[in-house]
């Protein structure tokens, strides 16, 4: 009867992963969204990194 329980237990802890993912994953499509004031601005990481560095020399 463990194997239930340990089954139950990884099912659960499966779908709260899958959950948290798919928050963080709405949330970054989000942000990315209301940063994109520039259609012609590059995308990513590398992108918002510049961003930042043009915010602070400016």
């Amino acid at each position: 009867m463990q194997s239930r329980t340990h089954t139950g237990r990884r099912t659960r802890n499966a779908v709260v992963l899958a959950l948290i993912v798919a928050t963080v994953w709405a949330g970054a499509a989000l942000t990315r969204g209301a940063a994109q004031a520039d259609p012609s601005a590059p995308t990513g990481p590398v992108a918002h990194f510049s961003r930042v560095v043009e915010l602070i020399r400016g």
